[in-house]
């Protein structure tokens, strides 16, 4: 083969690798965007993973509990938190929804996650009259220990500012029989203190609260390409029904 007639072939071959390299990209990017598509509509349709939404930090609180101790909202920090809101002279007003947090806490005490994973914290609406020995009182007619339910009360400000800044429920001053108006909730918090969803006046039906502690328990162990498959779920807002 003579020289020039090399040359020419060499150059149309570098040539025509020069018009075939966008080609590929434009492919590439092609199947790329297939691909991601389809992942997006595997989410939205399919959900393969739920997960609760994330709400606000629980607000920030030095209480004093039944037996008289300082209660930090960072001594929380780890364990999931069932927060109810009630008082000891309460009566049939709470009468549901303590049923339900007992019949949540013996569930998981039988399981064995009681203390270990999940704990309950109650927050007086009534701290003017609701002293720490009241609540011990109060705690022992319901059969709780202190290391899994801690029951809290404190300034009346501190209070207030808890429940009703934080939290965002309206309540009112009790009367001298004990009786008030209260926008009452329970709320559910993950280990690292934000509020993740809440339950009416009347509380967490038992399979709701299993089936969400659960969520919280596996998204809160997750690590690897999982992570991101979690966040995924929430950036596609993967929520429970």
């Amino acid at each position: 083969m003579r020289p020039g007639i090399a040359i020419r072939s060499t150059t149309t071959q570098l040539s025509d690798r020069a018009a075939i390299a966008p080609r590929l990209l434009i492919r590439s990017g092609i199947v790329l965007f297939i691909v991601l598509l389809a992942i997006f509509l595997w989410f939205v349709i399919a959900r393969p993973v739920k997960v609760l939404p994330r709400g606000e930090q629980f607000p920030p609180f030095a209480l004093t509990d039944q037996r008289g101790a300082r209660l930090l909202d960072s001594d929380l920090r780890g364990r999931i938190v069932f927060v109810s809101l009630m008082h000891s002279r309460c009566g049939d007003a709470c009468a549901e929804q303590t049923r339900r947090l007992l019949e949540l806490r013996q569930a998981l005490q039988t399981s064995g996650r009681l203390g270990s994973e999940v704990i309950f914290l109650t927050i007086t609406l009534d701290p003017i009259h609701d002293t720490p020995a009241d609540l011990s009182a109060l705690a022992g007619q319901l059969g709780v220990d202190p290391q899994s339910w801690r029951f809290v009360t404190g300034d009346p400000r501190e209070v207030k500012q808890v429940v009703g800044g934080g939290l965002g429920v309206y309540y009112t001053e009790a009367d001298e029989t004990g009786n008030l108006y209260a926008e009452r909730r329970t709320f559910l918090i993950d280990p690292s203190g934000m509020i993740r969803t809440s339950y009416p006046a009347e509380g967490p039906p038992l399979a709701i609260a299993l089936r969400d502690i659960d969520l919280l328990s596996r998204e809160m162990a997750s690590s690897g390409a999982m992570r991101f498959v979690y966040e995924a779920s929430h950036l596609f807002v993967c929520y429970p029904e």
